[in-house]
């Protein structure tokens, strides 16, 4: 039972082990006691690079997932590595070499303006999902105050 109460305590305080703005890389995010504090929205285009002819194309994300669940990804880091796993499985499946991922998005925190979310050079098809701070989200440029 004490276990239980520690854990309740301490998961909502994980954030402070990432570095950087936490409404930004959304690591350690959920189940903190802070996700009423921000709004953020973006857009995010998928670019297929096969390796081995070294043609690429861009994906259309309608293809794939609903209006709904592309507005939702567009902005979670973690959605959008989970997408680009996709991507490059199907993609193989459909009979591409070597398949990378990459993504140009843009997203806006609070009513600011977009801005680059995620390194557009990093092939997300190499990237793993972790517990660790994913270097490949772009550094917030600006401050939160009050909070």
């Amino acid at each position: 039972v004490v276990l239980f109460f520690m854990l309740q305590l301490a998961i909502p305080f994980r954030y402070l082990f990432y570095p950087g703005e936490l409404f930004w890389t959304e690591e350690g995010y959920r189940f903190s006691w802070r996700v009423m504090l921000m709004e953020k929205s973006g857009y995010a285009q998928f670019k297929i690079v096969d390796q081995e002819s070294g043609r690429w194309f861009y994906v259309d994300n309608t293809d794939f997932i609903t209006p709904f669940q592309e507005k939702q990804m567009a902005f979670q880091p973690d959605f959008i590595l989970e997408y680009a796993h996709f991507l490059k499985n199907h993609f193989e499946k459909d009979g591409h070499k070597n398949v990378q991922v990459f993504v140009n998005c843009q997203v806006s925190l609070n009513g600011r303006l977009s801005t680059e979310f995620i390194d557009p050079t990093i092939d997300l098809a190499k990237q793993k999902e972790s517990f660790l701070h994913k270097h490949w989200i772009t550094p917030f440029k600006d401050e939160i105050k009050g909070i």
